[in-house]
């Protein structure tokens, strides 16, 4: 933890200001996505994919298609399963990477000839761990969104089949076609985000550019009006 300090004390206020608009429109964008998205009155792009997949589920009952609703949530689940694959891998090294560092840290503060001001001095010249740091959180959430819609995916082999007899069941599976899209996206948008700390290593004004560019590109496609059927 006195690392994770030692590295903030060194950031700039240019690099403050670039994390904390980071920051503010990952999770506006989320807040905005979840909690304002559906209460809008014209129909956007979101809204008219949440009709359409209660279609699908209303033609898959009338026509009894389980076999063919179980053959879709088992090719959604190997998608899953390989952006959790992807996204523990690229946190594995990433992880690898910060323990060489500190690995290195530790064999410089074992050498007697170097005192503890040669110590602090190595971590303040690297404010680099921070961002490295951001990037696995933002990975943290995209593997947690993708694992719980694993979760999802996984209950529903059980409850496709009844919902074709219940009636109870359809809007109890409608629901979690919902949520599993939800934390789909979720981690995908959370995916796409992840290049921004990556891109902060390099530069910082980069980095405000590709979340600036990356927030504009969700808002329009999640929230334009105006709906070209091809672009669905």
């Amino acid at each position: 933890m006195m690392c994770v300090f030692v590295f903030l004390s060194k950031m700039t206020n240019y690099d403050y200001f670039g994390l904390g608009l980071f920051l503010t429109l990952f999770f506006g964008y989320q807040y905005t996505y979840f909690f304002i998205s559906h209460n809008l009155k014209k129909e956007t792009r979101e809204n008219k994919i949440n009709k359409y997949r209660q279609y699908w589920l209303e033609i898959i009952i009338k026509e009894n298609q389980s076999t063919f609703a179980i053959q879709t949530i088992r090719n959604l689940t190997m998608t899953n399963t390989f952006l959790v694959s992807l996204t523990m891998i690229l946190m594995g090294g990433m992880i690898s990477v910060l323990s060489a560092n500190l690995n290195l840290i530790q064999t410089i503060e074992s050498i007697d000839q170097l005192d503890s001001t040669t110590y602090i001095d190595y971590l303040q010249h690297h404010p680099v761990a921070i961002k490295f740091i951001i990037g696995i959180f933002m990975l943290l959430i995209s593997a947690y969104n993708f694992t719980m819609t694993l979760r999802i995916l996984y209950n529903m082999n059980f409850t496709a089949s009844s919902a074709m007899r219940l009636p109870e069941a359809k809007d109890f599976q409608l629901d979690q076609l919902r949520r599993q899209a939800r934390h789909f996206i979720t981690g995908l948008r959370s995916l796409y985000f992840f290049f921004g700390p990556m891109l902060w290593i390099l530069d910082t004004t980069v980095m405000i550019v590709f979340t600036v560019v990356a927030t504009v590109s969700f808002l329009r496609f999640d929230f334009m009006h105006k709906i070209k059927s091809s672009e669905l």
